[in-house]
């Protein structure tokens, strides 16, 4: 079983315009989501195949609204009751653009924190697989996530975290490693007080050979947006280029792409297999309009498209 986790989820409200107008009406037709990135990852596993349960906070009766969402998605989930109310977060694609206003949604308690921790610990041992996606919610201390981590681990579940920032940065400096991290070339970077561009992959992979807090990390992911993604595995080094394609809808592409990675790791594929798959989910959700789905009847033509080199 494969375990998402979504701390600070949000029902996702996409508007589609031809022209956003400015101090004036806009009439919209909204499509709603049950979302956040666990959830969009959520969605990508089922398609895949994959036993998948979704869990994290919801709160309020847009929490009780994103709970129908998800039963109507098919979404298993296992979410622990907050006070608060889950955040609403929009979405507007306008004249080739994309526009998002994001709430921050509530401030997570001690106690409500602490629940979900025993329910985490719980679902974590009967997953083989779990994903820590996104942001953490007000309340919640930068280096939850690595707490996450280690009771995972400790239940012998692989961690696939995707995160930036301080919960990052403190994932990274704990003890417990995750199996996977995926940032991309502007947080590496940041990470690492570089301005690595597409073409220093070599000078990239000694930098982080020589970075301790990367060490123990089975897969580190740089993801380069058109360009594909490197990839390094316990001392391997790959590149992976991806098809040109016209994109639709390249939000949750990130999340699709971690999916990609979770559906091959829980099977137990090797490297190349991991790398192709993940970079073609991430592919097919650009060409969807849904956010964290794919275009399945075109599976063959992107993977097989996907070039992954040792290097």
């Amino acid at each position: 079983m494969i375990l998402t986790v979504t701390m600070n989820p949000s029902i996702d409200t996409r508007y589609q315009l031809d022209k956003l107008i400015i101090d004036d009406v806009n009439r919209v037709t909204p499509e709603k989501t049950a979302g956040g990135k666990g959830l969009n990852v959520s969605r990508v596993l089922l398609q895949l195949g994959d036993d998948v349960l979704a869990t994290g906070l919801l709160g309020g009766h847009m929490g009780a609204y994103m709970a129908e969402l998800m039963d109507a998605d098919g979404v298993k989930n296992d979410f622990v009751p907050i006070a608060g109310e889950t955040r609403i977060c929009l979405n507007i694609l306008h004249e080739g653009n994309q526009t998002e206003l994001l709430e921050s949604g509530p401030q997570i308690a001690p106690a409500e924190l602490e629940a979900f921790t025993a329910k985490f610990a719980e679902l974590a041992a009967k997953a083989d697989v779990v994903t820590l996606s996104g942001s953490l919610p007000r309340g919640v201390d930068a280096g939850y996530y690595a707490e996450l981590v280690k009771i995972a681990e400790e239940a012998g579940a692989k961690v696939l975290l995707d995160t930036s920032g301080a919960s990052l940065e403190a994932a990274l400096e704990s003890d417990a490693k995750p199996e996977l991290v995926k940032p991309n070339l502007t947080e590496i970077n940041g990470l690492l007080g570089t301005s690595f561009t597409t073409d220093d992959v070599d000078a990239l992979h000694e930098t982080l050979a020589a970075d301790d807090r990367f060490a123990g990390i089975p897969w580190v992911v740089v993801s380069m947006g058109a360009a594909g993604s490197v990839g390094f595995h316990e001392g391997r080094a790959f590149r992976a280029k991806t098809p040109a394609i016209a994109a639709v809808n390249a939000t949750g592409s990130g999340d699709s792409t971690i999916a990609g990675f979770a559906h091959a790791i829980a099977a137990g594929a090797d490297d190349v297999t991991v790398l192709k798959t993940a970079n073609t989910c991430g592919k097919l959700n650009a060409m969807d309009p849904k956010t964290g789905h794919l275009v399945m009847d075109r599976w063959d033509e992107v993977y097989n498209s996907v070039v992954v080199t040792e290097l």
